[in-house]
């Protein structure tokens, strides 16, 4: 069994921040300095870009060069495809910085394309579940959700997203492997920015199949772990635990996080939770937290944060797909987190800001002032 690997250390933060702003001044430039026609049309080009990304994802492209270069013969033969048509889609994507041609005419991986490799860091089933054919027939519904307040995917699907997935268990494994890939490549921001090494007993809340827990409690030993979701959901953690070499510190405990919570832990994390569920929703889950936690406990949302100012940002775009998907489920501003929390019975405490767009809202026990974290 391969030894995961070890969490990567990044550059701080503020360099991260300033390298992106100078990076937005000069795409702001380029807007401004352009019709607006013209920039438009550049942005509506994407649109063939997407789909071409979620062939090459299916058809495993990036695997096939992880050994060497091929011609497009070659691929078209193992991918079992039509080699003109897929030269077309190859061509397209070396042109955009997404594999690249030797000078022999053969196709190669670059450090774009190796996203796509089924290895840590990779985006595979990220643009399988959002460029498949699932998320593309909601998103041409999108003016539903737009029109009427409700959620597009239960208008288009005659069901609701989990109960749609529980029905399709295709579907379901593709979503599952998705949302490994992004916590995969935010582990790294969420590791450096936060000292979890402070709390005796961690929960993680709707935390899967354990990924985030696992790493926290390997890079951690002194601290233990609850892991509490769903019977179905957390089949697979055990042998996670396992191959982190964590398994016996670790208790997995299934539920309903609406119904009970674990009782006992020191901090609660609540990753990518928040966004799912209506306010009113949120606000109950926060409250039985609220109810079992010792009073010097912290909760922990881990959570993209929108600006309220105009500035272009992954969070204002993917709340788009929460407006189509989940009803009620948004990307909230720190006015809005604040508001939650301070219904449920907390008090913010700090935002945890990361070299991604990730941050991590800290909340405690409304009258209690004591913060573990001293940074």
């Amino acid at each position: 069994m391969d030894n995961p690997p070890p969490v990567q250390n990044l550059p701080p933060v503020w360099l991260v921040k300033g390298l992106n702003a100078f990076r937005n001044m000069l795409l702001d430039m380029n807007k401004k300095l352009f019709p607006g026609n013209v920039v438009l049309y550049e942005q509506f080009q994407h649109f063939w870009l997407l789909p071409s990304l979620y062939v090459v994802a299916k058809l495993n492209i990036a695997e096939l060069l992880k050994k060497a270069p091929l011609s497009i013969e070659g691929l078209a033969v193992q991918t079992q495809s039509h080699a003109p048509s897929l030269y077309r889609i190859m061509r397209a994507l070396s042109a955009e910085g997404i594999f690249k041609v030797k000078s022999d005419g053969k196709f190669a991986l670059n450090n774009l394309a190796r996203g796509l490799l089924d290895e840590p860091g990779s985006l595979r089933y990220m643009l399988l579940h959002h460029l498949g054919p699932v998320n593309w027939n909601l998103m041409s519904n999108l003016e539903y959700a737009v029109k009427t307040g409700n959620d597009a995917f239960a208008d288009k699907y005659g069901k609701g997203i989990y109960d749609y997935l529980k029905d399709n268990p295709g579907e379901s494994a593709i979503f599952d492997h998705s949302m490994s890939n992004l916590s995969d490549i935010g582990l790294s921001p969420i590791m450096n920015a936060y000292r979890f090494s402070k709390y005796k007993t961690i929960a993680d809340i709707g935390g899967g199949e354990g990924f985030l827990l696992a790493n926290i409690i390997r890079e951690n030993p002194s601290v233990r772990g609850i892991l509490f979701d769903t019977k179905e959901t957390v089949q697979m953690a055990p042998a996670l635990f396992e191959k982190y070499l964590v398994r016996d510190r670790v208790n997995i405990i299934t539920g309903n996080f609406f119904k009970e919570i674990p009782s006992g832990a020191d901090l609660y994390i609540l990753k990518n939770i928040i966004h799912n569920w209506n306010d009113a929703q949120c606000i109950d889950l926060l409250k039985n937290i609220h109810s079992v936690m010792p009073p010097h406990a912290h909760v922990l949302i881990i959570e993209m944060i929108v600006n309220d100012d105009q500035r272009q940002e992954l969070s204002k775009l993917l709340d788009i797909q929460m407006l189509a998907t989940m009803p009620g489920g948004r990307e909230r501003t720190r006015s809005e987190f604040e508001n939650l929390l301070g219904q449920a019975g907390f008090t913010p405490a700090r935002i945890y800001k990361t070299i991604s767009p990730i941050c991590l809202i800290e909340g405690q026990q409304c009258g209690y002032s004591h913060n573990p974290q001293s940074s």
